[in-house]
């Protein structure tokens, strides 16, 4: 018995467990997922207007050239001082020995977080890792060149990582917790023993609906005096019927038999002719 109850409190402590996790580990997914646009932007490297900047690239793959408003406070130019020129629209040209092996133009992505707000302009597909140098030119010295990937990669499959841990932990603690309240309830219906005043195990289905627990035993108790004379205890006598009264006969049996003799030690008395009956 305490190796089970040690199982069902085990079962029931794993369900509350799974069911806490799933739910504290789907919320800080969800919450990842929409901080990860904006951890995108704030990684991203940015160039200034009128400068020709060196990036350096440890990764291999797709990147957008973003045209930013809200950053330029932030940037520094190094040994570039950033110069707008009023004639030039915005635009950012790899230069160098080192360029990317395909440019395209691309607007298709947008941007709006923490006071970084910008649109693409180009595509870009860097194939080897090492330092790009971007000329920039536009006439707005707010306005930079933003490289990086697109901040919406990898928020759908963190969005649907939190949902499957979630929608797992709950559905697997509630399970465990339903099964271990099973196994209590079935454990709690215990078989009383057999005997004077107990209710015997092998009932048909009545066993559920007995009182727990169930009524002490009932016996006839006769009070013992240790003074009081051994006496064997004696049957008591039967009843003496008295006879039923003689009834004369009816019908012809009657007239066939005699009148019944008179009782012992009754007087018989003479006829008025001095004669005894019957002569």
């Amino acid at each position: 018995m305490g190796v089970k109850s040690q199982g069902r409190g085990t079962a029931a402590a794993l369900g509350l467990f799974l069911l806490f996790a799933g739910l504290v580990g789907g919320g800080v997914l969800y919450v990842v997922a929409q901080r990860r646009p904006a951890q995108s932007v704030e990684g991203f490297a940015r160039a200034p207007v009128g400068c020709t900047t060196t990036l350096d690239f440890t990764e291999t793959g797709t990147f957008y050239v973003y045209e930013e408003v809200g950053s330029a406070a932030g940037i520094a130019g190094g040994d570039c001082q950033p110069v707008a020129d009023p004639s030039a629209s915005f635009e950012a040209v790899f230069t160098g020995d080192l360029a990317p092996s395909d440019v395209t133009a691309d607007d298709s992505i947008s941007y709006d977080v923490d006071g970084f707000d910008g649109r693409s302009i180009q595509r870009v597909e860097i194939t080897e890792t090492g330092q790009y140098s971007v000329a920039v030119t536009g006439n707005d010295l707010t306005v930079v060149a933003a490289l990086g990937r697109d901040p919406d990669d990898g928020v759908d499959g963190l969005t649907r990582a939190a949902s499957v841990v979630a929608i797992a932990g709950v559905v697997l603690g509630l399970l465990l917790l339903v099964l271990s309240g099973r196994r209590s309830k079935r454990a709690a219906t215990v078989a009383p023993p057999a005997g004077p005043g107990w209710p015997s195990s092998a009932t048909d289905g009545d066993s559920a609906d007995a009182p727990w627990p169930p009524e002490a035993p009932r016996l006839d108790q006769v009070p013992v005096n240790p003074h009081a004379p051994d006496v064997t205890p004696q049957p008591d006598p039967a009843p003496v019927v008295p006879p039923a009264p003689w009834q004369p006969p009816s019908g012809r049996a009657a007239d066939a038999l005699p009148p019944p003799d008179p009782a012992p030690g009754a007087p018989t008395l003479p006829d008025r002719d001095g004669r005894q009956p019957g002569s």
